[in-house]
This record gives C-alpha cells, structure tokens and sequence, in this order.
C-alpha cells in the first residue's frame, strides 16, 4: 500500500498550493473538502498497512466490507475518466483568463474532489478498507469578501475631524460637507449616506418589488431657491433610470423630446449624446439599457462632467464629484437584477456552470439570465448571507470565487 500512501502524499501537497492561493470562495471550498477526504484515505491506508504488519491492531468502527475486485477494476476507469475532464479544465484554465479561466479552475477543483472519493472508494474495494461518511463541503464567511465594498476614502484621507462630524457623517469621506440639508433628512429618514449620495431603499406599490433611488449632492446649493442640481440614480419597477436634475426650468424641443448632452468622465475625452427630457423640464436622462451602460463606465470615474444645452442654447453645466458612487450604482443594479460588470454570454455561461458546480441549480449552463439562473443566483445568496438580488453583482461573484 505503500504505492497509494505516495500518491495520496502528492496530491495532499498539490491541493495545499491551491489552497494556499485563494483567500475564500468556492474554488477553496472544494480544495479544503478534497484535502480532508485525502488525509482522510490517507489515515485508513496507513492503519491497514500497520495491521497488515502486525505494527497495530485496527478498531473497526464502521460497518466490514468485502473487497470486491471487479468494481475496483470499474473504479480505476472512472478514476481514469475523471484524469481526463481535470486535464481538459486545466487546459482551458491556462488558454483562458477573466470569469472563464476562473470558472475552469472550479471545474477542476470539483473533478479533483470527485477523484479523491473515487479513490476512497477504490481503495474500499480493493482492500475492504471501510471509509466513514465525509462531511460536507463548509462554505467560507461571506464577510472575507467585504475587500470589494468601498471601506476607503477615494484619497486615502483618514477621517481626523470624525469626532466633530454629524452622527450620520459617513467617516470614509471627511472631505464631504454633510452639514447640508439633504443629509440630515436622509439621517432623519433611516436612508443610507455614502459619500455625496443618499440611498433610499422601498417596495413599488404597484408590485412590491424593490425600488432604489440613489442622489448624488456634490453640486447642491443652499442658496439656489429654484431647485437643486443634482444626479439622480433609480430602479423603479424593473426601470432603470440615469438623471441629471436641473435647478432651473428648461426651454426644450418638443419634436424631439430630448437636449443635447455633453459628457466627460474623469480626463477621458469628452462626447455628446441626446438624453430624454423630463416631464416637469427640469432636467434630462437615460433609462434601461443606456442608463445601465453609463453607470458601469463611470464605475471606476471619481468625477462626471455634464453640460445641458437648451433649445435656445443656453448651457446648463455641473461637475458631480462621485465620491460613493459604487454603493449607490450597486444598490440600483441589484433592485433591478443587473451587474455592474460588463458580462458576455461566454461570461453568464461560466457563472451559471459555477452555481451548477456548487450545488445551486442553474439549470443548463447556456449563457441566457433567466428566472432559473435568477433563482440559483438567489439561493447561493441566501446561504452566503448576501442580498438576494438574483444578480451577478461583484460581491456575490467574489463570494463564488469569481475575479472581477
């Protein structure tokens, strides 16, 4: 038995380097499950070989098996097959980079740990060795993950004056003025404040599904009677909405329903769009798709330039310091069920394969977000303690394992 205790030795060295890689997720999971079905199989091998040598007395506390040849025979090809599948996702794993690799590296992970308990059970019908029932796969503590949540000030400020700032002051942003008016009636509302933006969280009425506003504060002027200039982020019954309020009451044209929009994000160069006019013409937006596409470029943005020009030409221009954006940007995806990650179909397809491989049924892995991969999405949330969104948002794909 010497010849299995040697190859039970390298694999357990094999799996230390790939835990030893990952901080949490689900790849890790499953390598520490295999390492403890490996020592495992290790420990019974190694007090069988010691009887057989009459070095010590095995106490059998598990039921006797009889050795049984031909399944052994059978084992060694599934465990042959199983060589192959680890091989071919290990091949993939280096071809492949982002979400793909990473789901590839999974997929081999869990064929690792197939192979480790077709080995127990190899060695079960080839020596008689009774193996006791592993345990299950134990899944990290979400909170390992909480690196991907805004925990710093955008210039690495610590928050010197937090002693003298309001109570609902929000400490990773001392450069914010929240003296001001609407963040003392968030704090009075129970909303959350992150950075310029207050987050209020309801139900639609109409439904009861989540509904997320989110309101950027950088430009607001106490003195300006007329309104605030702000930004406005929103899920509203499934809708997405991205809109620049305006102080003052605009002059459109009503033929095209819509101004001219002159965007610049950060030092990028700048460009111009046409934007919906709003009801009440004070300001403009972008709703679904556009509204979804924006909020992932301004993502990693610290600033956002906008110029409003009216029918008549008259210019309406703010630049909006974002500082908190991926809070508020996080909390409008997920009421309405998308990522803030720019994902392919290869992409969904390789999140879907992960649930699948960890328990959560997906259904078929075919790269479309339906209600299936929705519900999956939700219950890997649920056991993981995360907001159950049914969205692939960056929290949830780190908790999966999944680099962004």
């Amino acid at each position: 038995m010497s010849r299995e205790i040697a190859a039970i030795d390298a694999q357990v060295a094999e799996v230390d380097a790939t835990i030893a890689r990952y901080d949490g997720g689900l790849v890790r999971d499953l390598a520490v499950a295999r390492r403890e079905a490996l020592l495992l199989a290790r420990q019974m091998v190694e007090n069988r070989a010691q009887a057989d040598r009459g070095d010590a007395t095995v106490n059998v506390v598990v039921a006797a098996v009889t050795p049984d040849p031909a399944k052994a025979d059978r084992l060694l090809g599934e465990m042959a097959a199983a060589q192959e599948r680890i091989a071919e996702a290990e091949a993939e794993a280096k071809r492949s980079g982002g979400l793909i690799q990473a789901v590839a590296l999974s997929r081999a992970e869990t064929e690792k740990l197939t192979l480790a308990q077709l080995q127990m059970a190899y060695l079960q019908a080839k020596y008689g060795i009774a193996f006791p029932a592993p345990a299950p796969v134990t899944t990290t503590d979400p909170g390992t993950t909480a690196a991907l949540s805004e925990t710093e000030s955008q210039d690495g400020a610590a928050n010197d004056g937090a002693a003298s700032a309001p109570d609902w002051a929000d400490p990773r942003y001392p450069k914010v003025d929240y003296t001001l008016r609407p963040f003392e009636q968030a704090s009075d509302d129970g909303d959350q404040i992150s950075g310029w933006w207050t987050i209020e969280r309801e139900r639609a009425a109409i439904d009861d599904s989540p509904m997320v506003t989110a309101i950027n504060y950088s430009e607001y002027d106490p003195q300006a009677f007329a309104g605030v200039t702000a930004l406005l982020a929103r899920c509203s019954e499934g809708q997405t909405a991205f809109i620049f309020i305006q102080d003052d009451f605009l002059i459109g044209d009503y033929r095209r329903q819509a101004f001219d929009m002159t965007i610049r994000i950060d030092e990028q160069e700048a460009r111009t769009e046409s934007w919906s006019s709003l009801t009440n013409n004070k300001g403009a937006g972008l709703f679904g798709a556009r509204a979804e596409r924006l909020m992932r470029e301004i993502y990693e943005a610290e600033t956002l330039f906008l110029r409003l020009v009216e029918k008549n030409g008259e210019r309406h221009d703010a630049s909006f310091d974002l500082a908190g954006h991926r809070d508020a940007i996080e909390a409008v995806a997920g009421a309405c069920g998308w990522s803030t990650l720019e994902l392919s179909k290869a992409d969904y397809k390789a999140i879907q394969t992960l649930l699948n491989a960890g328990g959560f049924d997906a259904g078929v892995a075919d790269g479309q977000w339906g209600p299936g991969s929705r519900a999956a999405m939700k219950r890997f949330q649920s056991a993981k303690g995360l907001p159950e969104t049914g969205a692939p948002d960056r929290k949830t794909l780190s908790t999966l394992g999944l680099a962004e």
